[in-house]
């Protein structure tokens, strides 16, 4: 009869400290500990799952015992490591505390721990999941930590160290297990697939390194389930299929599409996506994990080590973000953490996946501020590219782009700008008397023309000054934007074809204009009193 199958996380468990996978700091310890002889008698591992807790705690477990160890790792070839790893010796006991938590497993262990080992040289108890065990049962495992036999060796091994008693941590010599990296668990798989005969690329077992997320044990148990559908070779592309995640090279085709404001694109790629029957939630939270990973490299150089990825998938993410502003990428998380909130809850998910897309193609869609922030970085790039205005043949330009950068409307033959009536002047009210009396009409031409330039100058206040339109702005941002040659040219012309004679626009922050009229007031004074000055001396000198 054929031996019966054994699962690859089963059949590659670390044999010895240097087989595991991304402890090194932990392995290095407990063997220099083995070696010198100093071994405490209660040892705490702590991290999340797959990580080599439990592994770790069997390997230490053979090596105090073992007959012939070598610089404290266990031989696996004398009689009493033998007897430990198929089970024959029973001086080490390995407990469930998720399955065996009350006080009557615990006083189990404090009954029998008194007597001394049959064949090894400690008697070791390794207790799995411990923050599972009750108050209770804690109490009682309490004293025996405090005071166990010289035999006695405990392994503690828990997930969730915050819920154990302080009175137990303060007990044991702690050991935090580190989330094993991409690269470390991709090595090993690659050298577990040579050894079982399974052909697989590497982009393949990278992409299964990263859905371990960090755990050895998931990375292995994956890669079994895509080795039991019999593909002659596993690449990313069938990982994906089988596992029903969003492949690399969709996701940077959708950001492209993204990117270029190309909203058929980006419906077409996520519409053929989530018509092979994949999760819209998968979708989603593996797009907002690709643009997460865009603002990394946006952010710093040499991130790599950071996204966890070979440098050539890091240069790939690289090369992306450059296409895109950091405004427009924290955008693209948000929207997309909003459209995956809103999934959850609604009939049709696809539809908060579509609604995404379509904002995330179009930003004038929006007005929240990184939606803004987002325009205007664009419209500075375009700038400092020397992107020049469209001819008079092309397409109307989008209403939230600034007037002065496109071509200024022809007036009709038939209309001349000294045949522009004149409005009708509007009653003042003291409240708005200091105001220019067009305002209002100003800021609603200039909302027919452009949204962006009105957002910036809802918030403004006009005054006029002889021939001379003071714009308030309360806002560095679109005092910056609208304080240029082309921006108070504009306003000039639009403020004077409003009130029917020539007029100057000026900009000025919220204050200054306060300073200056404060100024001009002091200068009028002084100068009154010279000239008063000058009129005594002259009554004087005629007396």
């Amino acid at each position: 009869m054929a031996d019966s199958y054994q699962a690859l996380y089963r059949k590659w468990r670390p044999m010895t400290f240097d087989d595991v996978v991304g402890q090194k700091h932990v392995s290095d310890t407990l063997k220099t500990g083995i070696a010198t002889g100093r071994i405490a008698h209660a040892y705490l591992f702590c991290g999340t799952r797959g990580t080599g807790k439990t592994s770790t705690a069997k390997i230490f477990s053979r090596a105090v015992n073992c007959e012939n160890p070598q610089n404290g790792e266990p031989c696996n070839a004398c009689a009493t490591c033998r007897g430990i790893l198929d089970g024959s010796i029973l001086d080490v006991y390995e407990m469930d505390a998720a399955s065996n938590r009350s006080i009557e497993d615990i006083r189990v262990i404090r009954d029998e721990i008194i007597y001394t080992p049959a064949g090894c040289t400690y008697k070791v108890y390794i207790i799995d999941e411990v923050h599972m065990l009750t108050t209770e049962a804690f109490n009682a495992l309490l004293k025996t930590l405090e005071e166990p036999p010289k035999h006695a060796l405990f392994i503690l091994a828990t997930t969730e160290p915050h819920k154990i008693p302080a009175t137990v941590l303060s007990r044991c010599q702690r050991f935090d297990f580190r989330r094993i990296g991409v690269d470390d668990i991709a090595d090993r798989l690659s050298q577990i697939v040579k050894a079982e005969g399974i052909d697989a690329t590497p982009d393949a077992l990278e992409l299964v390194a990263e859905l371990g997320d960090g755990s050895m044990r998931d990375a292995l148990s994956l890669l079994d389930q895509c080795a039991a559908y019999g593909y002659e070779t596993l690449t990313s592309a069938l990982i994906g299929e089988i596992v029903g995640i969003v492949d690399s090279k969709t996701l940077f085709s959708i950001t492209d599409a993204i990117a270029k404001g190309d909203t058929k694109e980006a419906l077409i790629q996520t519409d053929g996506f989530l018509h092979r029957g994949k999760e819209v939630q998968t979708f989603l939270e593996d797009l907002t994990s690709h643009f997460r990973s865009l603002l990394i490299c946006k952010a710093a150089q040499d991130v790599a080590e950071l996204l966890e990825r070979t440098p050539e998938a890091a240069a790939k993410f690289q090369a992306q973000a450059e296409t895109m502003s950091t405004e427009q990428i924290i955008y693209a998380i948000g929207v997309l953490s909003e459209a995956l909130a809103q999934s959850k809850w609604m009939a049709t998910p696809q539809v908060a996946a579509e609604v995404a897309m379509v904002k995330l193609c179009n930003l004038n869609y929006s007005n929240e501020p990184d939606a803004l922030l987002a325009r205007l970085e664009k419209l500075e790039r375009m700038l400092a590219q020397g992107v020049t205005a469209a001819p008079k043949s092309a397409v109307k330009p989008e209403p939230d782009s600034p007037p002065w950068q496109t071509e200024p409307k022809p007036e009709p033959e038939e209309v001349k700008k000294e045949e522009i009536p004149k409005p009708v002047e509007k009653p003042k009210t003291p409240e708005d008397a200091a105001l220019w009396e067009y305002w209002a009409d100003a800021l609603q031409e200039v909302k027919g023309e452009s949204k962006l330039l009105y957002a910036f100058l809802s918030n403004a206040k006009g005054f006029l000054n002889g021939d001379i339109v003071e714009i308030e702005l309360s806002n560095k941002v679109a005092y910056d934007k609208i304080a240029t040659p082309n921006g108070l040219e504009y306003l000039s012309n639009l403020f004077g074809r409003i009130a029917g004679t020539p007029l100057r626009a000026e900009a000025v922050l919220a204050g200054e204009r306060e300073k200056k009229q404060n100024s001009a007031s002091i200068f009028d004074i002084a100068k009154k009193k010279d000239l008063l000055g000058d009129t005594l001396n002259i009554i004087q000198n005629q007396d």
